[in-house]
Formats: C-alpha cells, sequence, structure tokens
C-alpha cells in the first residue's frame, strides 16, 4: 500500500495544524514574493483552476483537530503539517474567487510518528496567526473572512462554497479527485513552442479576460469539452435522470421533458406530486423545491458518485438533504444499480481522465500539434 496518493483538493478546504506561522521560510524567502510566483493553469472536472506553486505539493492527513472555542461541531477534517505552503496557496486561492480552485497534494493513508505534536491549532485550523513569534503576532489569517467581501454573486458564492464543502467532506484519499499525469517530453516539448508564442500560464493577481469567464461559458475550462454545450448538458442530464432515494424515504423520480427536467416526488404512501427543478442560468447549480431554496453543485452531479448533496441558501453550508442513486431509465427500461452505459457509480476506468483530456482539444490546437509532431520529426531524421 502506498504511503500517499497525488490529489486535487482546493486549497481552502485543508486546515493548518499549528496555531502561527512566521511570515518567512527557512530559506529566509517571504512568503508574500513566493505567492506572487504561484501560477495556474486550466482547471479539470469540477475546478476552473489549478495552482503551480514554486515549492513542492503539501502533505494532507484526515484527522480531527483541537477546538478551544468550540464554534463548530466535532469532526475529522484534511489538516496540513506545511503551514506556510498552505497559507501560500490558500492566498491565492482565495484571490480567485469566485472561481473554484485546486492545487496537487500528496494525501497521506496515516500520520507518521509524532506528528500530533505538531498539532497546537486552537481553531481546529480554520485560521492562522502569523508573525515571527507568538508574542510579536502581525496578522490572522482566515480565508472565510477574505472571501466575504469578494464581489460577486450569491448564486456564484454558493457554487464555490460547494465545492469547498464537498471536498472537507471527502473521508478517504480516494474520495479526492486524481492529481493530472505529469506532461511527457512531447507534450513539454509543445509547451515550449506555445510559451515562444507568448501562451503562457497566468499568474496570480494578473487576471486575463479570456480566463476569467463565467463558469457556463462554453470557453471556461470545465466545460471546454464541449464548444457548443450539447454535450455539456447532455453530461448532466445523465447523471440527473433516474431514480433516487430520499432521506424522509419519499423516492424522486427525474426524466427530461420538453423544458428541462420533470422531477416527480413518490411519497410512501404511493402518492405523487410534481417538484420544480432546473439548472441556473447564470451559475453552474441546480435549484429544486417550489421556492428554488435548495441547490446542488451540478459538476457533483455529472460525477455519478452515487449520492446528491442539497444545500439550503442561508449560508450554512451543511447539507440539508441528500439524494441516493436507485437506478435509471434507457429505452425504457428500469436499470438498477448502475447507468445504461454498464459503469457503476462511482468506478472510473483508467482511460476516462485521458479520453476526457482528448476531448477537450480545441480542432485548431490538434492540428498544431501534428505541425509540431512533422517538425520535430524531420529535425530527428536531419540530426540523423
Amino acid at each position: 500500500m502506498p504511503l500517499y496518493e497525488e490529489k486535487l483538493i482546493s486549497p481552502l478546504a485543508v486546515r493548518f495544524s499549528q496555531e502561527h506561522i512566521r511570515p518567512v521560510f527557512q530559506s529566509g524567502i517571504d512568503l508574500d514574493s513566493t505567492i506572487r510566483q504561484i501560477r495556474t493553469k486550466p482547471g479539470n472536472g469540477s475546478y476552473d483552476v489549478i495552482l503551480e506553486a514554486p515549492f513542492e505539493p503539501i502533505e494532507i492527513i484526515r484527522w480531527q483537530g483541537r477546538d478551544s472555542n468550540g464554534e463548530e461541531a466535532e469532526a475529522r477534517h484534511w489538516f496540513s503539517f506545511d503551514n506556510r505552503r498552505l497559507y501560500c496557496l490558500q492566498r491565492a486561492a482565495a484571490a480567485w474567487w469566485p472561481k473554484k480552485v485546486a492545487a496537487v497534494v500528496q494525501a497521506l493513508y496515516a500520520a507518521s510518528e509524532g506528528s500530533r505534536r505538531k498539532d497546537t491549532t486552537s481553531t481546529a485550523g480554520r485560521s492562522v496567526a502569523i508573525g515571527h513569534s507568538p508574542k510579536l503576532l502581525t496578522g490572522r489569517w482566515d480565508w472565510r473572512a477574505e472571501v466575504a467581501g469578494a464581489s460577486c454573486s450569491n448564486a456564484e458564492a454558493m457554487e464555490c462554497q460547494v465545492v469547498v464543502t464537498r471536498d472537507d467532506a471527502s473521508v478517504d484519499v480516494p474520495d479526492l479527485a486524481d492529481a493530472p499525469a505529469p506532461p511527457s517530453m512531447l507534450e513539454l516539448f509543445f509547451q515550449s513552442g506555445d510559451a515562444g508564442n507568448g501562451a503562457g500560464d497566468c499568474a496570480v493577481g494578473v487576471f486575463a479576460a479570456s480566463e476569467v469567464v463565467s463558469t457556463t461559458d462554453p470557453s471556461s475550462p470545465r466545460s471546454a469539452e464541449d464548444s457548443d454545450g450539447s454535450d455539456f448538458d447532455a453530461a448532466l442530464s445523465t447523471g440527473l435522470c433516474g431514480s433516487w432515494q430520499g432521506q424522509g424515504g419519499d423516492r424522486f423520480e427525474v426524466r427530461i421533458s420538453g423544458d428541462g427536467w420533470a422531477c416527480t416526488c413518490v411519497g410512501g404512501a404511493g402518492g405523487r406530486r410534481p417538484v420544480p427543478l432546473r439548472r441556473a442560468a447564470d451559475s453552474d447549480l441546480v435549484w429544486w423545491g417550489r421556492d428554488w431554496s435548495m441547490c446542488a453543485a451540478a459538476a457533483e452531479v455529472r460525477a455519478q458518485a452515487g449520492t446528491v448533496q442539497w444545500y439550503k441558501q442561508d449560508g450554512g453550508w451543511t447539507p440539508a438533504a441528500t439524494w441516493t442513486w436507485l437506478g435509471g431509465a434507457a429505452d425504457g427500461q428500469v436499470v438498477t444499480g448502475g447507468r445504461p452505459s454498464g459503469r457503476q457509480r462511482g468506478e472510473q476506468p483508467q482511460a476516462q481522465s485521458s479520453q476526457r483530456r482528448q476531448r477537450q482539444q480545441p480542432q485548431e490546437g490538434q492540428q498544431q500539434q501534428q505541425q509540431r509532431r512533422k517538425q520535430l520529426s524531420q529535425q530527428q531524421q536531419q540530426q540523423k
């Protein structure tokens, strides 16, 4: 069994293990200058942006931190002992709010001996004090307070918070998204060609208009696999249509209708009633209920993980209801326990991520790569 796996997680879903950090690394480099060196690349899955930091990935571990004030219920969360690097990543992620930001981490299966002695936080890792010593503190960092004044709509903030809450609630290492595969030598060659044409990544604080886009825009990183939007809605419908079990014993049946989806609630006594269900046009959220007071992240529905969590628009970010997958329908036949494709919910074929990356490549980009491959082959022949 490996000691860790490289995974993707929102830095805002990881907590500090120490009560305070120094504003410089052991090498003498200050944290602020390091934050300015963090760059980004397009995200995948439910993430809009992936951070690329000038340091090694942080290690994270799942456990329960100490909360002296008792501000939240006792629970296990993701913590890191690389507190200064986590601070840099959280600063960068908060700067992109309400974009959904991820970073590559090393998710440990078990804590090393003596790790508990390093746990000095008194806030269950929600915040960290900054200063050269506990008696010379200059401030306290809490990303929640930082993004509270961000200029964005409630729907955008909710969509981003749903992803953070989902990552925080991921109980085990396999529940987190896989980190992208490292680029091959050929891909690095192509990237160097792009850099020569001025197509570089965007550093934190330098927001290119082409990158700061709505998550429903076809050119955004998450929906780049389908420029016309047809597959985008189809993937959501595939994940949503079927039969679901509610927490109260009710069953919800979802099917495609002329104006979106038709949802029917089947009570325990056999009664049936329609329930409004729609996707918001200005965000990647699915709204449910007659007063549109419950929402779910569309990315979670597309993932087909077996459950869908619904949140109230009250700022609490605690799931108010959970739907559990029962079965779907294809060609008029009920399929139980899996999708019509034959893949069970939660399974991730090995070739799926590579196939998704291939679908995300624009036609023009593929032609450029073919030309570069031809040039590289000619150069190799000349050297021979």
